[in-house]
């Protein structure tokens, strides 16, 4: 399954975002998986892993749960301790 970078400037605070992933899976397709977020409350910015089967799929979950981005990437995942990129 792709995975996706999503950059997010919001507000958000622990426990919203605690909230939304609590919600998340009554809710989602089951081909869209949020797996984890980075934030950084001071700068009000969060970096966002999802696996969707394309960006035009996550823009709508993204749409239908009003959640504001900045960008999405499309990446890949490196095991840093095995050398290698996931397949």
């Amino acid at each position: 399954m792709p995975r996706f970078i999503v950059v997010h400037k919001a507000p958000f605070t622990e426990e919203e975002l605690i909230a939304r992933a609590k919600a998340f899976p009554n809710y989602a397709p089951k081909d869209v998986c949020w797996r984890c977020s980075y934030s950084d409350f001071a700068g009000k910015k969060h970096f966002c892993e999802w696996e969707a089967p394309d960006e035009t799929i996550l823009k709508r979950v993204l749409k239908l749960t009003q959640t504001p981005f900045e960008t999405i990437h499309l990446v890949r995942r490196l095991d840093a301790v095995n050398a290698e990129f996931e397949k």
